[in-house]
């Protein structure tokens, strides 16, 4: 059901930046990268809190890159800390009773090599406080409990999105004025349905139920801690049972079919006790169902991810099956993506082209994502044929590797996915984990060369060279953009092995060019004579104002 067209123009208005509809994990990152640029958004979610679904319930390196970026990662990593040990893979015929199959994961690999963050497993509902703190701290205005009931897009360049916003509370209404709105309001986003964007794809590949529940389950684990617990008896085919750290809440989920006539409703209280017993392996089991979230397990893209001055994040653009956990991942991606673009056009210093790369960029690597979990999903049925294997891509690469070849050098043939142990530097991927010393308030810290990178481009080079210094402040009054210049020697002290110029395959006379989001844009393996030139046009490429 799409959103009304017309907006009424008798309520109090608000004026910001950007208007994001969506207050879930992909929203929320939305509005803390956005701030973290300096841009003014107002955020409306329609429920009156954070999920209390666990959802999503890991995270990758990547994502946890961005977050450190914008300064929560070590708040995460805390909160996390609890899940480390939740490392047993099991099917059982209940959690007191026969494990009929089951393998423990290994201690998480060192990534030190490749990343300075780490890959964690935290309930979805444990993270989006965290970046909700953030955000609000950060200058977002979060407005919980407050829906969107109407938009009008401007008629003509320049001019604002008009939307009414309602207190679902109070039934106040008022009018948000914007540049820029992000629908970032779920798989049946209402904003993309009202434009009119088609999605493509498998479709609805199974229905399924999350039970949330409270009881208590510290003895039925015996000293054991899961990441992924299959059930398997008489009253359960194929359910899969999560717990958190306090081992006091659980999440059961179910499948269901409609196309047998069965609905949503028939999980009513008593009958989700008696699945969580039967899954606990305890028929007096003391349950306290906390909530019934019914969701598809489905494969789709929207058809575009830019409509004018509306941008579709996260699930509102793409739905992606669970098998891998690359949902929640992939929508954060979307918002950091999308953050410093918008940044950009509305200092001025950038055309409405770098828009259009949002789309370009990340409407192929979530359809390719799409296909990576399916993927993943037939070779975990056993139904994937030896071709499918060998398509199937190792989790880091699809959530590192990612790719845009839009940003390619002219001419490279760029593949959607880089192998995450050998990004080298080349334009279109993000820029490799280099360990650096880091010169801060006449201070050094050790950190990564992934620190450095945003809000503003960086250009890379050796101090030795410094034509490249004073190339970067010449690009940046020729372009009236920000550039930072980060030479190694003055900024930066290398602690690679290698040397970071051989990580990003130039020489030490060369330098790189970095985006705000790190992914390197350009680069040089040697100085050229016009150094000031070969930066500006790079930079005008960068921001398409060229």
């Amino acid at each position: 059901m799409g959103i009304e067209p017309e907006v009424r123009h008798n309520s109090p208005a608000t004026s910001t930046d950007v208007l994001i509809v969506g207050g879930g994990i992909t929203g929320l990152s939305c509005a803390l990268f956005l701030r973290r640029h300096g841009v003014g958004c107002v955020l409306v979610e329609r429920h009156a809190s954070t999920s209390v679904h666990p959802r999503a319930w890991g995270w990758y390196p990547r994502t946890l890159e961005l977050l450190r970026g914008a300064g929560v990662e070590e708040e995460v990593l805390r909160v996390a800390a609890g899940y480390a040990d939740h490392r047993r893979q099991a099917t059982v015929e209940s959690l007191a009773g026969r494990e009929l199959r089951a393998v423990m994961l290994p201690e998480p690999d060192d990534l030190s090599a490749l990343t300075p963050s780490r890959q964690i497993a935290l309930g979805q509902d444990r993270m989006e406080p965290i970046v909700r703190a953030a955000a609000a701290e950060a200058g977002a205005e979060l407005a919980f409990h407050t829906e969107l009931t109407s938009f009008e897009r401007p008629q003509g360049p320049g001019g604002p999105v008009v939307a009414t916003v309602k207190n679902r509370e109070s039934g106040e209404e008022r009018q948000v004025r914007a540049r820029y709105l992000v629908a970032a309001d779920g798989g049946r986003s209402p904003v993309r349905e009202t434009l009119g964007i088609a999605r493509g794809g498998r479709g609805t590949l199974q229905h399924q139920v999350s039970i949330l529940f409270r009881a208590d389950l510290e003895g039925p684990l015996a000293g054991r801690r899961f990441s992924i617990c299959q059930i398997e008896n008489d009253e359960l085919k194929g359910a899969v049972l999560g717990h958190d750290d306090t081992l006091r809440r659980g999440t059961l989920i179910v499948q269901y079919h409609p196309e047998q006539g069965e609905q949503v409703e028939d999980f009513t209280t008593e009958r989700c006790v008696r699945l969580v017993r039967s899954a606990i392996g305890d028929g007096q089991a003391d349950v306290d169902v906390i909530g019934v979230l019914p969701w598809e397990l489905a494969a789709l893209t929207a058809e575009r991810f830019r409509d004018g001055s509306v941008f579709l994040i996260g699930d509102a653009a793409h739905v992606i099956p669970p098998i891998g956990g690359y949902g929640a991942n992939t929508g954060v991606h979307d918002a950091h993506n999308l953050a410093w673009k918008l940044a950009a056009v509305l200092r001025g210093e950038a055309g409405e082209g770098l828009l259009d790369s949002y789309d370009a960029e990340r409407r192929p690597v979530a359809e390719a994502t799409v296909e990576q979990a399916r993927l993943r999903l037939l070779v975990r049925s056993g139904r994937a044929g030896e071709e499918q294997r060998r398509a199937t891509l190792e989790v880091l690469t699809v959530m590192l590797g990612h790719a845009y070849p839009t940003a390619a050098e002219p001419g490279a043939e760029l593949p959607r996915f880089r192998d995450h142990e050998r990004l080298c530097g080349e334009p279109g991927t993000r820029g490799p984990h280099v360990p650096v010393l880091l010169r801060e308030d006449g201070a050094r810290r050790a950190g990564s060369l992934l620190d450095v990178y945003g809000p503003e481009p960086v250009l890379l080079f050796d101090d030795t060279v410094p034509s490249w210094r004073g190339a970067a402040e010449e690009a940046a009054r020729r372009t009236g953009a920000r550039l930072r210049p980060a030479g190694f020697g003055a900024e930066l002290t290398d602690r690679s092995e290698t040397g970071w110029h051989e990580r990003y395959g130039v020489s030490a006379g060369g330098a790189v060019l970095v985006r705000p989001d790190g992914f390197v844009a350009w680069r040089s393996a040697t100085a050229p004579a016009d150094a000031a030139g070969a930066v500006t046009d790079a930079l005008r490429r960068m921001l398409a104002t060229d």
